[in-house]
C-alpha cells in the first residue's frame, strides 16, 4: 500500500489505483504523489471510501467499487483474448475496422507500413507513438524476426489528428473504457485498423509523467463549477412540391451565417450544397435556445420564401443525405462520463421519437454513440439526427441535453456496454429497448425531481406512443408556424461536370 496526503481547501482528495503489477505503475504513483495528491494502491479493492477509483487492471472482481466522485474503467470487463470476437463485433458495429487476432477477422497483413500507439485518458490524448516500416525493410523483418521501435511523437499531422485520434477515442468509448492504449495499423488501401486495445498499459517514466499531468488536470477541471451554455446546429433539406425533388440549400443560403449550408456536396460532380444548417447563438437556458432557433428560422424564410419548397428534417430526408441535430455545450469540457450520459439520456430516448427506418439508415454512416468534437467554447455532441421537425421535438431534445449535462455526475446508467443493446440501438429494434427506455426516463426524474422534468417525461412517452416522430415529410415551416410566401420557385437544374477526351468539350 502506497499513500501520500495533501489537503486542498480543507478537503483531502483520495485516489485509489487498483493494479495487477505495482512495478508497471510505480512511476505514475510517485509522480501523482509528488503533485500533492493522496494516492493509495493495491491488488484488492479499497477498504475505505475513496473519491476517485482507477481500475488499472484486467481483473473484473473490483468493478463494483463505488467512488464518491468518479470511477475509471469500471464499465467493461470482457477485454481478454477469449472475448476478442465480441470486441471486434462491437467495434465493427461502431464503424471501426479491427483485427485483434485469435478467432477474429482474418486480415491478410502481417506487417503494417505504419503503426501507432495512442494513449488516452478521459477523451484526451496523453501521448502518441509511431512506428514506420519502409518497403525495403519488410523482407528483412520477416527473415530476421526483428521489429522496429515505436518513436514518441511531439506533433501530429492534420491527417493523424483527424483520423487516428477520433478512431482511438471511439474504440475506447464504445467498449466503455475511460483510458487505455489503442494500437492502430495503417495500410494505404484500408485506412486505420485497430490492432489492439489495452485497458491497463504499463507506464515507463516519460509516459507515467504524461499520464500524471493529465490525470491531475482532468480532475481539477471536473471539480470546477461553471455556467453551462447550450447551442446547436440542426440541419434540414429543401423539397420542391409536388414531386419531392431535392433543391440544394446553397441556391438560397450562404455558406456562413445564422442560416448557412453544411459543407457536404451533392452526389456527382457538383458544387451544390444540399443541406441547410441553423446556427443560433449559444443560450443560457432551453427557453432562450428555442427563441434563438425560431429567430434563425424566420431569417431562413426571408431568404427562401417560396410556397412550393417544403423544409424537411429528421434522420434522412433523402437517401444518402443524413441530417444531424448536433448540440453544443459551452463552459464545460467533454469527458467519458458526460458522453456516456448523453448516449443514455439524450440519444437513446430520441431514438423512440425518430422514424425507425430512416434512423437505421442514417446510423449506417453517422450517429454512432459518443460522437463528439472539441470546440473552442466546449464541445459538440453529434450522435442525434435532426430534431428540427417540430418545436415540441426540438424542446424535448434541448431539454434532455441540458438536464443531462447539468446532472451528469449522478447519471451513471450506460446500457451500451452490452453488445445486444448496441445492435438493437443501431437497428432501431424499439420493442427490445422499451424496458430500458422506461427505466432511463424514470432515473432522469429521480435525479431532477421537478414538475418541469415530470412534464417532459410524460411528453416523451406520449410522443412515442402516438408515433409523432415517424413522419419526416412534415414541412417544418408549418409545424413552427412560420410565414410562408405566395411566390413559387421554378427549379432549373445546374448541368454537372461532363468530361471528354475531345479538346474543348468539358462543360458545366
Amino acid at each position: 500500500m502506497y499513500a501520500i496526503c495533501k489537503t486542498r481547501g480543507g478537503i483531502v482528495m483520495n485516489i485509489y489505483i487498483h493494479y495487477d503489477q505495482y512495478s508497471s505503475l510505480s512511476e505514475l504513483i510517485r509522480k501523482l504523489s509528488a503533485k500533492g495528491i493522496k494516492v493509495t494502491s493495491g491488488r484488492e479493492k479499497p477498504e475505505n471510501p475513496v473519491d476517485y477509483y482507477i481500475h488499472w487492471t484486467l481483473s473484473p472482481e473490483a468493478r463494483e467499487v463505488k467512488a464518491l466522485q468518479r470511477s475509471y474503467n469500471s464499465q467493461s470487463n470482457r477485454l481478454g483474448p477469449e472475448n476478442y470476437q465480441e470486441i471486434e463485433a462491437i467495434l465493427h458495429q461502431n464503424h471501426l475496422r479491427a483485427f485483434l487476432g485469435g478467432q477474429g477477422t482474418a486480415w491478410p497483413i502481417t506487417i503494417w507500413p505504419k503503426e501507432y500507439l495512442i494513449y488516452l485518458w478521459d477523451s484526451k490524448v496523453v501521448a502518441t507513438e509511431r512506428k514506420i516500416v519502409l518497403t525495403s525493410q519488410i523482407k528483412d523483418i520477416k527473415n530476421r524476426g526483428s521489429q522496429q521501435n515505436f518513436q514518441w511523437l511531439n506533433n501530429l499531422t492534420e491527417w493523424e489528428k483527424d483520423r487516428l485520434i477520433p478512431t482511438a477515442m471511439r474504440a475506447l468509448h464504445c467498449l466503455g473504457l475511460d483510458f487505455g492504449k489503442v494500437q492502430i495499423g495503417i495500410n494505404r488501401s484500408n485506412g486505420p485498423v485497430i490492432l489492439g486495445i489495452d485497458p491497463a498499459p504499463s507506464l515507463p517514466k516519460k509516459l507515467a509523467h504524461a499520464y500524471a499531468d493529465i490525470i491531475v488536470k482532468s480532475i481539477k477541471k471536473g471539480e470546477e463549477k461553471k455556467s453551462i451554455t447550450i447551442g446547436s446546429d440542426p440541419e434540414f433539406m429543401l423539397s420542391l412540391q409536388p414531386g419531392h425533388r431535392m433543391v440544394p440549400a446553397s441556391r438560397f443560403f450562404p455558406r456562413q451565417g445564422l442560416i448557412g449550408c453544411d459543407n457536404r456536396r451533392a452526389f456527382g460532380a457538383s458544387d451544390d450544397l444540399p443541406l441547410a444548417e441553423v446556427r443560433p447563438e449559444p443560450a443560457d437556458s432551453v427557453n432562450e435556445a428555442m427563441e434563438k432557433i425560431r429567430k434563425a428560422l424566420r431569417e431562413a424564410t426571408r431568404l427562401c420564401p417560396y410556397a412550393n419548397i417544403a423544409w424537411m428534417a429528421g434522420s434522412e430526408p433523402y437517401p444518402g443525405y443524413p441530417t444531424g441535430g448536433h448540440i453544443h455545450f459551452g463552459g464545460i469540457e467533454p469527458n467519458n462520463l458526460i458522453l456516456r450520459a448523453l448516449d443514455q439520456y439524450l440519444a437513446f430516448p430520441l431514438l423512440f421519437l425518430e422514424n425507425r427506418e430512416k434512423a437505421k439508415q442514417r446510423r449506417q454512416f453517422y450517429g454512432t454513440i459518443g460522437d463528439f468534437r472539441v470546440k473552442a467554447h466546449g464541445f459538440e455532441y453529434r450522435t442525434p439526427g435532426s430534431w428540427l421537425t417540430t418545436p415540441e421535438l426540438t424542446r424535448v431534445a434541448l431539454t434532455l441535453a441540458y438536464l443531462t449535462v447539468k446532472n451528469y455526475p449522478m447519471l451513471k446508467r450506460w446500457d451500451f456496454a452490452d453488445l445486444s443493446f448496441q445492435e438493437a440501438f443501431y437497428s432501431s429494434e424499439l420493442e427490445k429497448l422499451v424496458p430500458a427506455f422506461q427505466s432511463t426516463l424514470a432515473e432522469l426524474y429521480q435525479v431532477d425531481r421537478t414538475e418541469d422534468t415530470r412534464v417532459l417525461i410524460n411528453m416523451i412517452w406520449l410522443m412515442y406512443q402516438e408515433g409523432m416522430g415517424n413522419n419526416e415529410k412534415i414541412d417544418l415551416r408549418k409545424s413552427w408556424n412560420l410565414p410562408i410566401g405566395v411566390q413559387r420557385y421554378r427549379h432549373v437544374a445546374k448541368p454537372r461536370h461532363s468530361f471528354s477526351w475531345l479538346p474543348g468539350s468539358a462543360i458545366r
